[in-house]
């Protein structure tokens, strides 16, 4: 089995972004669906060997990252953005819709600092909520499972902060 670290949102939070990374040491990459690329930049100089894919968010001004991205994980194609541009904080609708546009079956954003999973229109939404500004609860991140026989799993982690 394969594991990848979902992060977004962090907004400057560095350190809840570093216990997220040391609370799933099976990982074998993160993605992280912007606002606060800084942070992430600063966990790779900090010597975080882990794979990164990474997109920016509204608040990820002056960044070079791109703001969706079309990866393929263990023969899984997955579409992932921030989601403002596709208004995720009103309806899930138009992001459903882009995600089958592009033949993924999984979507991941983030914006709304809410997690989610939702199967819409034949696909999976996920969003991991906010490692670093959650809206209710406490700081949650994600996880991406992927298994040998093809069976995926998302699922939403709360981090303990104390």
């Amino acid at each position: 089995m394969k594991e990848i670290l979902i992060l977004s949102d962090s907004h400057g939070c560095y350190p809840l972004v570093q216990k997220a990374v040391e609370a799933q040491p099976h990982a074998s990459g993160i993605i992280f669906l912007g606002d606060g690329l800084k942070d992430i930049e600063r966990l790779q100089a900090e010597g975080c060997t882990l794979p990164v894919y990474a997109v920016r968010g509204n608040c990820d001004f002056s960044s070079l990252y791109p703001a969706e991205a079309l990866e393929v994980f263990e023969h899984n194609l997955i579409f992932f953005c921030h989601g403002h541009h596709y208004g995720v904080k009103y309806t899930l609708d138009d992001f459903a819709r882009a995600v089958k546009d592009r033949g993924a079956a999984i979507g991941l954003f983030g914006h709304t600092h809410l997690p989610t999973l939702e199967e819409r229109d034949g696909v999976t939404l996920f969003n991991p909520g906010s490692i670093g500004a959650p809206r209710f609860g406490g700081p949650s991140y994600g996880l991406l499972q992927l298994y040998e026989n093809g069976e995926v799993k998302l699922q939403h982690k709360e981090l303990i902060i104390w």
